[in-house]
């Protein structure tokens, strides 16, 4: 197979993961439209490695689990709008306040 064609394959491939990613990112942000308060749900439901965050039914980003070598877990915020990360926290709940107060949201409810 050519080089050419490898590379059409590998964008092809990019393109249905990415579209995959919008639909189950759809569905879980349908699913917290209606909560009040700092929100969180897991992307993909058979696993918490990857959580959307909302405020009032508002996405703000989501709060990942990072790999550590550390020997407790880590997690990550990062915003919805510029893509950067916010920092690392010890939970997941840790994260997704930090993720709330850096797009200016008063956390009065829990996830």
């Amino acid at each position: 197979m050519s080089d050419e064609a490898l590379e059409a394959i590998h964008n092809a491939e990019r393109i249905v993961w990415v579209a995959g990613w919008r639909l189950q990112e759809d569905r879980v942000l349908r699913q917290l439209a209606s909560t009040r308060g700092l929100a969180s749900a897991r992307l993909e439901p058979r696993s918490e490695v990857i959580q959307l965050v909302t405020y009032d039914g508002e996405h703000l980003g989501h709060v990942r689990r990072e790999v550590s070598r550390e020997p407790e877990e880590r997690w990550v915020a990062v915003l919805k709008i510029q893509g950067r990360a916010v920092g690392s926290f010890t939970s997941a709940l840790a994260a997704a306040e930090a993720l709330a107060r850096a797009c200016g949201k008063e956390i009065t409810e829990r996830c």
